[in-house]
């Protein structure tokens, strides 16, 4: 006895106990495990023995049962695996955008507006801008909408002015948040337990050890709890992007199709690439001008400078000395 409680006293710190013990539930359930196994294996066996002396035709007998309830396992596998899917809400996010032709695009902004508030919903980012010499007023703005309005919030867009190039798509994250929804769980468990061993923990390296795995985690907790919230938050709430164009403006115009179309949209190209050919040529010509006077200064100066150099002075000439008398 004596030699038994010394052993118990030498164990270690309680994080080691606590070690020591789940290793041993894993044996224990091991064992478990492998002799129902044997059992179920040993009686397996003689049912075997049995049905071979029976002969083929109890055999066959028995085959015949056997197949009908392994496929009417299959089937209620199957059923239940519907069910289930069935059953599990589908968690979708909804995205969308619509081009909106009115006669005034900051008085319908404002509606806009208004009509979202109204549905419980916000105004995520507005853009206006005012009218110029050169192009019509217009506005785009980008809408948080409760999933299940956004298909009135389009059709009240209607009684706005006309809606053109309107889109939805959804996309499913259903996977995507049991996922995540998986991970916080066992992240959780685990910092609770971490949680636990710190504070049995006697030990300073085992400590810090704890506390340096316990911060580990906890970041990576709080990390996937903002990615569900933001996922919440976009299933929860769909996204709308509506540009709002006064009537006139030339991207609110239909365009004609066919010959006509084709027609209209080369004439305007090369009314557009005239344009910037005599752009070029009105920014180029001034250029042009400054050089040519430079040249011509140039030219003239040069000219000036040669006729200098040939109507300058003759110099004297000299006469030979004479010869010398012998």
């Amino acid at each position: 006895m004596m030699r038994n409680r010394s052993a118990q006293g030498d164990a270690g710190p309680p994080a080691r106990r606590l070690v020591h013990a789940l290793l041993a539930t894993v044996v224990g359930g091991t064992l478990a495990v492998t002799l129902a196994a044997c059992s179920g294996g040993g009686a397996g066996d003689s049912a075997g023995s049995e049905a071979l002396t029976d002969g083929g035709a109890a055999r066959s007998e028995m085959a015949a049962p056997d197949a009908a309830g392994a496929a009417d396992a299959a089937t209620g596998a199957i059923g239940v695996a519907e069910a289930r899917e069935e059953a599990v809400d589908r968690e979708l996010i909804t995205t969308g955008d619509a081009t909106l032709v009115v006669d005034d695009p900051f008085a319908s902004a404002e509606q806009i507006a208004g009509l979202v508030e109204e549905v419980g919903g916000r105004v995520e980012a507005r853009d206006e801008r005012a009218e110029t010499d050169d192009e019509l007023g217009s506005a785009s703005m980008t809408l948080r909408i409760p999933a299940d309005r956004v298909s009135a919030t389009l059709d009240a867009l209607d009684d706005l002015g006309e809606v053109r190039n309107r889109h939805i798509e959804t996309v499913d994250v259903t996977g995507t948040a049991q996922d995540l929804d998986a991970r916080i769980e066992a992240l959780r468990t685990s910092t609770d337990r971490l949680r636990e061993l710190m504070a049995d923990a006697d030990r300073t390296a085992d400590l810090i050890e704890i506390e340096t795995e316990l911060a580990t985690r906890q970041a990576e907790l709080d990390s996937r709890v903002s990615e569900r919230n933001r996922l919440s938050d976009e299933v929860a709430m769909s996204t709308l992007h509506v540009e709002i164009l006064a009537e006139g403006t030339p991207a609110a115009q239909a365009k004609p199709g066919g010959f006509v179309g084709g027609l209209t949209a080369g004439w305007s190209a090369l009314v557009s690439t005239f344009n910037v050919v005599v752009l070029v040529l009105g920014a180029i010509i001034p250029w042009l001008a400054l050089g040519g006077l430079v040249l011509l200064v140039v030219v003239g100066v040069r000219r000036q400078v040669a006729k200098a150099r040939s109507d300058g002075p003759t110099p004297p000439a000299v006469d030979p000395e004479p010869a010398p008398a012998d």
